[in-house]
């Protein structure tokens, strides 16, 4: 546990404009900033209001009189992280919705220390309301980034969320709306033509806007990434060519990884049910949902889901492959997870990504930089947050132990800072005297 001193105040710090504004030390604590550099052994971390204004080694930095104190001993501090493919709309099997369910996920996500998602298709307003009243303050949360509906071929693989194009003339109509709907980026589904596409691409530009897709087979394809769009929401399943590889390199085309998305469809991680024994899940999630979980990865298999499986494996592989081989080329490679899947958790999910982000042969340091500052990148918001650095809004985590060693330790995670105030865990915990009970609502792909 941690120690408060100099001013003593209660973990959980409410929202005075004094409060606000008063200066925070964290010492003693390995430092890893996010820019993918050596840690720092023992270092300060200073932030007063939402803003970080030191950090260096103990010899260097002073700790500001009056300051309340963090004392890090043991402890590691870096940059929030960020969940940058989720789907605040889904169940837990991802299929079905679980649109009442937002305030036990916003709250694990927290809780797990995610500071900040990239929501990548949902109901436009539903998920418009939640980024607003998180930015506003008075609805507690990870800052959200959203693209809104998925803008999909003729036939929607998901009618709830999506905008149907059965012509290029709507394309431009959908831009200008969703532009006005303050999306941050677009996001084109497998549906739409090669040629749909780089219109859209074009429309979005005049916007000012990135699209991001999914193209299904044809991600991490150079025909794609040709048409202009900023990132593949998934890295592909298959071995890439040196071409495409080299192209997104050359393109600055990124690739958010979601390996955990896929590890869920190969059904590797369900073979042992352990970790739902861990906190970041076991703390945050109703037993109901952790039954059915466990239901879902106890049932017989049929020759169709064992033959599904076996290809979610070759999928899992090559993703592992392709990750290391963009990350050697220069590729931006953002970590994100599709949750929820079945195994993927908001929250959780994403120290997932991060292990299995390790065991495709990146350093630990490289993977902690996909989950923060280059998230922020993708964004262009790399001057706002994703690193520990002055001027950088105040989004840190605390962990136990060393990650930069061991990627693991990202999961013991101690205290969670968010725009500069302590984070209260123990309130984002389930709580079953509270929680109203609401169950995952139906089926919303036209599968």
């Amino acid at each position: 546990m941690f120690w408060l001193t100099a001013t003593t105040v209660a973990i959980s710090i409410a929202a005075t404009p004094f409060q606000q504004q008063s200066v925070t030390a964290i010492t003693n604590v390995r430092v890893i900033d996010g820019n993918g550099g050596d840690p720092i052994p023992q270092g300060v971390v200073v932030f007063q209001g939402d803003r970080i204004t030191a950090v260096g080694p103990s010899e260097q930095v002073s700790v500001p009189t009056g300051a309340t104190v963090i004392d890090g001993t043991g402890m590691t501090a870096l940059p929030g992280l960020a969940d940058f493919h989720t789907h605040l709309i889904g169940g837990w099997d991802g299929d079905r919705v679980d649109i009442l369910g937002y305030r036990r996920y916003l709250n694990s996500l927290l809780y797990s220390g995610v500071t900040a998602v990239f929501d990548l298709g949902n109901v436009l307003p539903y998920v418009q309301q939640m980024h607003q009243e998180i930015e506003q303050g008075r609805l507690a949360g990870p800052r959200i980034y959203f693209a809104g509906p998925l803008i999909e071929g003729a036939d929607p693989v998901w009618p709830p969320i999506s905008y149907a194009v059965s012509s290029v003339a709507q394309i431009p109509g959908y831009v200008r709306q969703l532009k006005s709907a303050g999306v941050h980026v677009l996001k084109a589904y497998g549906g739409l033509s090669l040629m749909q596409l780089g219109m859209l691409v074009r429309e979005a530009r005049r916007d000012s806007l990135n699209v991001i897709v999914d193209a299904w087979g044809a991600n991490g394809t150079a025909d794609v990434a040709r048409t202009g769009v900023r990132a593949f929401a998934h890295v592909a399943g298959r071995d890439m060519t040196d071409e495409a590889v080299i192209l997104m390199a050359d393109e600055g085309v990124a690739n958010i990884t979601t390996l955990t998305v896929v590890e869920s469809f190969s059904r590797r991680r369900l073979q042992d049910l352990g970790f739902l024994n861990h906190d970041l899940i076991a703390r945050t999630m109703p037993p109901w949902l952790l039954q059915e979980l466990t239901d879902e990865a106890t049932r017989p298999l049929t020759e169709v889901d064992s033959a599904a499986m076996e290809r979610s494996r070759a999928r899992l592989e090559a993703g592992m492959r392709n990750v290391k081989r963009l990350f050697d080329a220069g590729v931006l490679l953002v970590a994100g997870t599709d949750a929820p899947y079945p195994g993927v958790f908001l929250g959780e999910g994403i120290h997932r990504e991060l292990e299995l982000l390790v065991e495709a042969g990146l350093t630990p340091l490289q993977a902690l930089t996909a989950t923060t500052k280059n998230a922020a990148i993708l964004m262009d918001a790399s001057e706002e947050w994703g690193t520990l650095e002055p001027g950088r809004r105040a989004d840190i985590l605390i962990v136990a132990g060393n990650p930069a060693q061991r990627i693991g330790d990202t999961r013991q995670v101690e205290i969670v800072v968010q725009g500069g105030r302590v984070v209260d865990r123990r309130a984002l915990e389930f709580d079953p005297a509270t929680d109203p009970g609401y169950r995952t609502g139906v089926k919303v792909s036209g599968g």
